[in-house]
């Protein structure tokens, strides 16, 4: 028989740049499968340091990646799903928290954005904690099929959404098995997505994050 209990967990995340009174931009990103948070957050480096504070959270599961030598993090897997998801939630609500420190997110303009697995995470996170976000950035992931338009009547119509994905992605093709996705972001969300596709795989380049800012 299977059974539950609760215990405190403690788990990492990561920030770049400082949260100052100069700090006008917020960005809370998820990256995807296998990655760790702390290689991941390098990647916002593009952005003016003195304007934009990034946190960077990470999947709660690690495990060995195949080379037995480094090191990968996952957000969920099959099995318990419901138990992961609450979870997360718990992660979220703490890391926000103790960054805020009761300060409300709508002093900054928020950005939101998930790639690959993170897709999933960031995306039921900004359903869970009702984020007026300014941008969701949904790059070349899944979107969760339990969201529904209750999940984001929070959403100003001024928000934009923004999907991208590599020409060459490996495992999406926008014309092929993605554009199912981004018609049910579309649905869910109520936004009209603009595209992005850049020339690369399944990966986040620098450039390309800069040309996210609305």
């Amino acid at each position: 028989m299977e059974h539950h209990i609760g215990f405190n967990f403690t788990a990492p995340y990561y920030t770049l740049n400082e949260l100052t009174d100069q700090t006008t931009d917020v960005w809370i990103a998820c990256p995807g499968y296998g990655q760790l948070a702390k290689y991941f957050i390098r990647r916002f480096d593009v952005f003016d340091a003195k304007k934009h504070f990034v946190i960077a959270l990470q999947g709660l599961s690690k495990f060995y990646l195949p080379d037995q030598k480094n090191v990968g993090a996952s957000w969920m897997t099959k099995e318990d799903r419901e138990t992961d998801m609450q979870n997360q939630r718990s992660y979220f609500d703490a890391v926000i928290e103790e960054l805020f420190e009761g300060k409300s997110l709508s002093n900054y303009r928020i950005h939101l954005m998930g790639f690959s697995q993170g897709v999933s995470m960031i995306s039921r996170m900004a359903a869970h904690a009702k984020i007026d976000f300014d941008t969701l950035v949904f790059w070349a992931g899944g979107f969760p099929p339990e969201l529904k338009p209750a999940d984001f009547v929070h959403v100003d119509s001024s928000a934009k959404l923004k999907v991208v994905i590599g020409s060459n992605d490996e495992f999406y093709a926008l014309d092929k098995n993605y554009q199912p996705e981004v018609d049910k972001m579309k649905a869910a969300i109520g936004l009209n997505p603009e595209i992005i596709v850049f020339d690369g795989i399944h990966e986040v380049k620098r450039e390309v994050l800069a040309s996210c800012l609305p």
